[in-house]
């Protein structure tokens, strides 16, 4: 009989284990979908002149700073909600993380959009207004 009941036990367990993978599983595809889908808005942004950039980020940049004569680097910051995962990063990319929110980094060199990086756990697609074409 104590064989019977620990026979059941482990198999809820093990039950209970595979569907919490399957479900873990599923949301880091959609993860993985929802950051593909910044990533690509982002994108959608390179080759932009700065006003187009400003425009499609919704907000002037929270930071910005001068990396040459022609050159600078506008920085927008989004505090969110977010799952716990590894962060995600655009062309570039830090090896430093966001705990929650999210933060974009555009350089802008001879007022056109060179290229983007952007990290965190709160990226969506959502937190820019609109791809620029």
């Amino acid at each position: 009989m104590c064989r019977v009941l620990v026979s059941l036990l482990l198999f809820s367990l093990l039950a209970c284990s595979i569907a919490t993978d399957q479900a873990d599983d599923q949301n880091f595809a959609q993860l993985d979908a929802r950051y593909a889908q910044f990533d690509a808005r982002l994108r959608g942004m390179a080759g932009a002149n700065e006003r187009q950039l400003l425009g499609a980020m919704g907000r002037i940049p929270d930071t910005s700073y001068q990396v040459g004569d022609q050159t600078n680097v506008l920085q927008w910051w989004w505090d969110t909600p977010s799952p716990s995962c590894s962060p995600r990063r655009g062309r570039g990319g830090y090896s430093s993380t966001l705990s929650d929110g999210c933060r974009v980094e555009w350089t802008v060199s001879k007022g056109t959009s060179q290229w983007y990086q952007w990290e965190g756990y709160g990226c969506r697609p959502d937190t820019v207004s609109f791809p620029v074409h």
